[in-house]
């Protein structure tokens, strides 16, 4: 909301607006559109204006404009083809973080077979060396 230059009073509404162009200054490009907005103060009556908004536009020849087209259609051709890659690499990696995963499931199986097997061996062990001690108990007695 602009303010009255005179007595500081913000006000809301423009009483009207219009649009004007205006010109490059020396060594800048394009045209810069301004949407000015004419306000009245309701506490001292003075009329001010306001920038409501700007807009720059640079003029460009028409080669000019068909090069940048044609690149910007080569830029979404290969923006298209660089999400389908990556939509593809994101695939990939999912069956290989599944395959990982089987695999880890797998080496953990059979590290777990092994110590089975390992404490398989070590009961029948074990129980060999009680049937012995108990054959020789029932001796000493």
């Amino acid at each position: 909301m602009p303010a009255c230059p005179k007595c500081g009073n913000k006000e809301e509404a423009p009483s009207r607006f219009f649009t004007v162009i205006v010109e490059p200054a020396k060594g800048e490009r394009g045209l810069t559109e301004r949407k000015v907005g004419m306000y009245t103060c309701s506490k001292c009556g003075t009329k001010f204006p306001a920038v409501l908004s700007r807009q720059h536009y640079l003029i460009v020849a028409a080669e000019e404009l068909r090069g940048i087209q044609q690149e910007l259609k080569a830029v979404t051709v290969d923006n298209e083809e660089l999400k389908s890659r990556v939509q593809a690499m994101a695939k990939e990696q999912e069956r290989l973080q599944t395959f990982l995963e089987k695999a880890q499931k797998d080496t953990e199986l059979k590290q777990l077979e092994t110590k089975f097997d390992e404490l398989e061996t070590y009961v029948k062990y074990l129980r060999k060396e009680r049937e012995e001690l108990e054959q020789k108990a029932l001796r000493l007695r």
